[in-house]
């Protein structure tokens, strides 16, 4: 990469950073009484106000204000994606999978639950400009043979017809999700394993090794909380890369609850950063070490690509938040139970 891009990345995604919601925003955010308070902060006093520009926030409810506020997101990839040269191309593109198995995801389980004709309502439209895929085609799609035709000669498509469900079943969302997402970690762990400058190639495979294994605990705790899932059952949906052995791995999907799960945690190479950890509930906690994680190099890392990535991961979280004030909002909750959800 020349040394030019790598500034330009460095520069935009630390300034970016700088234009997320503060202590003072969140504040704000939590004391306001009703959803349209919220839309009309988000509106009038931060970053999101060129998304939210034509919003009626006295007619505003979740499910319009959610894409809207996602489109902020997309923008900014676009920006990074401007100035990404060989290795960070490759996350960028990373990057942009991960939005497009979304709303592979996002558009199946409509089709699941026999409203396939309510995606039009949410289709990204800035996300369009940049997507590999014909992101316009999904608002057509009413069957899973409709998103096989859609996604046909694209990397997605052989996962998609090796899980094509039984006439008259619905498609297993779960193990899709897991399937498309893996595929992607495999292309950048690949990417990052041909790296030729020693350094970087460690640097990439031990931070972004470390950002999965916050995902695989997050997926394990949240597994064992909500649905009592056996270590059987939570072994396939897991990533199979990162730091963590397979022996805790294991021991992790063996627990017999939540508690157990954060408890065995702390005895892994994870603990000392566990240990300086502040959230309200363990399910939070790998969101919040991903956080601590992402702001360190954000804040320190030369390394134009863990900055980009760090930032998008960041901006997930923020994402994240203010979708749970909006729902907290909506139900009455008060402001310290509402930042007893967040994570910052």
């Amino acid at each position: 990469m020349s040394d030019m891009a790598s500034n330009a990345i460095l520069a935009k995604a630390r300034a970016m950073y700088g234009k997320c919601l503060t202590d003072h925003d969140y504040k704000q955010l939590m004391d306001c009484r009703n959803v349209s308070e919220v839309a009309s902060y988000l509106k009038t006093r931060t970053n999101y106000k060129s998304v939210l520009a034509g919003l009626n926030e006295n007619e505003v409810h979740r499910g319009q204000l959610e894409p809207m506020l996602r489109q902020n997101l997309y923008y900014d990839i676009s920006a990074l994606s401007r100035y990404a040269k060989d290795k960070t191309l490759v996350f960028s593109d990373f990057i942009i999978s991960e939005m497009e198995i979304e709303q592979i995801i996002r558009s199946l389980t409509l089709v699941n639950i026999g409203r396939a004709d309510e995606y039009v309502f949410s289709l990204p439209m800035t996300m369009t400009k940049f997507a590999k895929i014909d992101l316009k085609e999904f608002s057509t799609v009413r069957s899973y043979d409709d998103m096989l035709s859609v996604l046909s000669g694209t990397k997605y498509a052989q996962i998609l017809e090796k899980h094509r469900p039984p006439e008259g079943k619905r498609a297993d969302i779960a193990t899709i999700e897991a399937q498309l997402n893996n595929n992607n970690y495999g292309i950048v762990m690949e990417a990052i394993e041909k790296a030729k400058n020693v350094g970087d190639r460690d640097e990439l495979r031990s931070t972004f090794s470390a950002m999965l294994d916050f995902r695989n605990i997050s997926r394990i705790i949240r597994l064992k909380k909500y649905y009592n899932f056996s270590a059987e059952q939570i072994k396939p949906l897991l990533i199979p890369y990162g730091r963590l052995s397979q022996r805790n791995i294991d021991e992790l999907c063996a627990a017999s609850n939540s508690r157990e799960v954060f408890e065995l945690s702390r005895s892994t190479y994870l603990g000392r950063l566990m240990s300086k950890l502040k959230y309200n509930d363990q399910s939070q906690m790998a969101s919040a070490m991903l956080s601590m994680y992402c702001k360190h190099h954000l804040r320190l890392s030369p390394n134009p690509t863990i900055v980009m990535i760090s930032y998008v991961y960041l901006k997930e979280i923020e994402l994240s938040n203010i979708v749970n004030i909006i729902e907290s909002t909506r139900y009455d909750l008060s402001p310290e139970e509402k930042s007893a959800l967040l994570v910052r």
